[in-house]
């Protein structure tokens, strides 16, 4: 048919293909728009992604700004610590002193040895910080000196390196006085007291970092091993602490790693009693008299029967001599001043300063038949040594007192004289010791002149009053009681050495021996 001719299939032909690319282009628009869907979805989701990240961003910047202002004032505070730590620097010397013993030859002159010894450590301290890292650095020295001065005087005095306990106290004064960072203290009575305020100040001024070197001298007592110890392993440590050794440190001191050195210009660098001594050839030791004329033995002093030393040289004695005759009759020659020595002889006071020697007539080389010859010898006068005696409580001791006699005639007199001055009192350092510090502005009487009877009855009455510092009083003039005067045997039922404040100041026989 016409209608079927080769232009009608063209056409169509042609329609359907425009239907299929039409087809084409709506499934490409339609991935399209799905395409775009999933874009703008994808772009939204960054945008909150953005919001997000710019809010982060400002509290990181809000930080950031908070962390630079603390960072800036950590900053100044850490310099500020900075400062204080290095700021008023210093090194400290702590010295036990109850060890560590001064030089004898500083000792025996207290006045200007202190000044001496204060001198010189502080130059060897100088000297040895040259060689460390503080050499730069001008440091003031502290110096502390814990002992128990009386003890020390004591076995100083024992020791005949001074002659009274008053020099060691003259010492101590005067080597606190010599620099203002220097101080000699006295820590009193007890065993630990100088190793507690040692133990103490060194854990203070290992603390305290301005401390810059501890200087400790008390390698002679393993006691502070301990508290040294804990800080061996510190590097710290090590550089802060030394050693100062006076003598022979103990072996365990040897092995904790610590610096060492030696003051051998200031200290003694052997113990008391060891045979070394420095003297002074224009000092005289206590004890020391000019000539030794005989050797005496069974010597029997008045007041010396409790145990208790010959209370001065003023007192009567009785003495026997002591010589060596060999097996063939000859006498041998004395060692004391080239005297041939004799039997033995009677000896008794002169009453004038000398004794009187009695020799047996078979010796007598000129005193023809009468029995005997009597020899006056003078004994060249000592100043013998103020001595305090405790017992082994540490309780003192007083020497032993007369009761003077109801029927004695100073009785009379001395209560008249009382009468006299009252409400006044007289007073004991004047009449009982000899000298008062106070001089005229003493408010006791100084004025009324005393008999040796009625000073004798003056002292035994101050005995009858217990001390005000009890049995550890360290006064070498006190007049008081610190136990009652009638010990070993007071039977008085109201006794007022009974109940005070210190407890029953009785003392036994036993007590009463001096340790």
């Amino acid at each position: 048919m016409s209608s079927d001719s080769p232009s009608q299939f063209a056409l169509t032909a042609s329609v359907e293909s425009l239907a299929t690319c039409f087809a084409q282009l709506a499934k490409q628009d339609q991935s399209r728009s799905e395409l775009t869907d999933g874009l703008l979805k994808r772009l939204h989701v960054y945008e909150q992604d953005i919001d997000r990240l710019k809010m982060d961003l400002e509290d990181q910047t809000k930080s950031r700004i908070g962390y630079q202002q603390q960072v800036r004032v950590l900053s100044e505070q850490k310099m500020r610590i900075e400062q204080l730590i290095d700021k008023d620097p210093y090194v400290v010397v702590l010295i036990d002193g109850d060890g560590s013993k001064f030089l004898d030859e500083l000792l025996q002159e207290p006045v200007t040895g202190a000044a001496k010894a204060a001198q010189r450590l502080n130059k060897e301290i100088k000297d040895y910080l040259k060689d460390t890292p503080l050499s730069a650095v001008n440091l003031p020295i502290l110096v502390r000196v814990f002992a128990n001065l009386n003890d020390l005087a004591r076995s100083l005095r024992l020791s005949n390196v001074i002659e009274s306990a008053d020099n060691m106290r003259t010492f101590a004064e005067q080597f606190t006085n010599s620099r203002a960072e220097f101080d000699f203290i006295n820590v009193g009575r007890g065993k630990e007291n100088a190793d507690a305020k040692m133990r103490k100040m060194f854990n203070h001024f290992m603390k305290n970092f301005q401390c810059k070197k501890i200087f400790f001298a008390g390698c002679h007592d393993n006691g502070y091993l301990h508290d040294l110890r804990e800080h061996a392993g510190d590097p710290d440590a090590k550089e802060r602490i030394v050693l100062l050794e006076t003598t022979p440190a103990e072996p365990g001191f040897l092995t904790l790693g610590f610096s060492m050195i030696r003051l051998d210009t200031v200290f003694r660098s052997e113990p008391l009693g060891s045979g070394k001594v420095y003297t002074n050839p224009n000092h005289t030791l206590p004890n020391q008299s000019a000539y030794s004329p005989v050797l005496v033995e069974n010597a029997t002093v008045n007041g010396g029967s409790r145990g208790l030393p010959a209370p001065s040289s003023t007192h009567q004695s009785s003495v026997s001599l002591v010589t060596t005759t060999p097996s063939d009759g000859t006498r041998s020659p004395s060692p004391y001043s080239g005297q041939t020595s004799t039997p033995a002889a009677n000896v008794s006071s002169s009453g004038n300063g000398g004794i009187s020697i009695k020799y047996p007539s078979s010796y007598a080389a000129a005193g023809g038949t009468s029995g005997h010859q009597n020899i006056s010898v003078q004994i060249a006068k000592t100043k013998e040594p103020k001595t305090i005696y405790y017992n082994s409580d540490d309780h003192r001791l007083d020497p032993p007192i007369k009761t003077p006699g109801y029927n004695n005639p100073s009785q009379v007199t001395y209560k008249e004289k009382t009468e006299k001055i009252k409400p006044n009192v007289f007073c004991n350092h004047f009449y009982l010791a000899g000298n008062c510090a106070l001089g005229a502005a003493c408010e006791r009487d100084h004025s009324t002149k005393l008999t040796p009877g009625e000073i004798a009855i003056h002292r035994f009455r101050a005995r009858t009053s217990v001390c005000p510092a009890g049995p550890s009083c360290d006064d070498y003039n006190c007049c008081l009681s610190h136990h009652c005067p009638y010990d070993p045997h007071c039977a008085r039922p109201e006794c007022k050495f009974k109940n005070t404040r210190f407890g029953d100041l009785h003392l036994s026989e036993d007590e009463l021996v001096p340790a």
